[in-house]
């Protein structure tokens, strides 16, 4: 299921609105199996369906997408980076920034684990949920009062920090150890650790996810390998921006 929301967003992309017996055909699944992609995909604000039933991709998307690649610009190197990271934790490893309300994706390096559809180059998470949100959320003090002020937030699971107070001390939690834990805040089963990239210019993390017993076992060893990616990247940043 997964594999086929990712591609019906990827087709999408390429074809513009399509009714359900074309997504069907192109993507080979049961039109029942499209109508229920859709509804996932409209649920997080994906596609719409217009009044003749043609599915498309919403503005928001779109606009999400444009903005992971006009950022992906400042991060021309990033890419390496990210690879050695998956390689040596055989995590998906992503790159992420502060785009309004948001941390959006512009990077990732899949691990050998499976495909977490929640966060891909051009996807968005609120700053309340997730490793690399709430990573993001941690370095921006003008974001903050902004963010608590729209408590109780809706969750993702059963895990998701819903009240200020908690969103509140999991910043300070996050300012003092230095990274983030995301244990089944987003997906169920899955789980990330997210580190804060030191640079000018950007708030941004970077960081690796997959099942959430794996993240914890191996905490500290993609620690390790995070922290030092971090300061690659800012690196990397600090040279795109002076060459631009």
């Amino acid at each position: 299921m997964l594999a086929n929301a990712a591609a019906l967003v990827e087709l999408l992309a390429v074809t513009g609105p399509l009714n359900a017996a074309a997504i069907a055909e192109r993507l080979g699944v049961a039109r029942s199996s499209v109508y229920r992609l859709v509804e996932g995909a409209t649920a997080i604000g994906f596609t719409e369906t217009s009044a003749d039933a043609r599915v498309g991709l919403t503005t928001r998307f779109l606009r999400l997408a444009d903005a992971a690649a006009g950022a992906l610009t400042e991060w021309s190197g990033a890419e390496r980076v990210l690879q050695r990271v998956a390689d040596r934790t055989h995590q998906t490893v992503f790159l992420s920034v502060l785009r309004g309300d948001e941390s959006v994706c512009v990077a990732w390096a899949r691990g050998r684990g499976i495909d977490l559809l929640s966060l891909r180059p051009g996807r968005a998470l609120p700053l309340y949920a997730g490793a690399a949100g709430r990573s993001i959320l941690a370095q921006s003090s003008d974001a903050l009062d902004d963010v608590l002020a729209g408590a109780p937030f809706e969750p993702f699971t059963a895990a998701t920090l819903t009240s200020a107070a908690a969103l509140a001390d999991d910043v300070r939690s996050s300012r003092e150890q230095g990274f983030t834990l995301s244990d089944e805040d987003v997906t169920a089963g899955i789980g990330a650790i997210a580190v804060p990239i030191p640079c000018a210019g950007a708030v941004a993390s970077i960081s690796a996810g997959g099942l959430a017993e794996e993240i914890r076992a191996d905490r500290e060893d993609i620690l390790v390998e995070l922290r030092r990616a971090a300061l690659d990247l800012a690196a990397v940043h600090g040279r795109d921006r002076a060459e631009g």
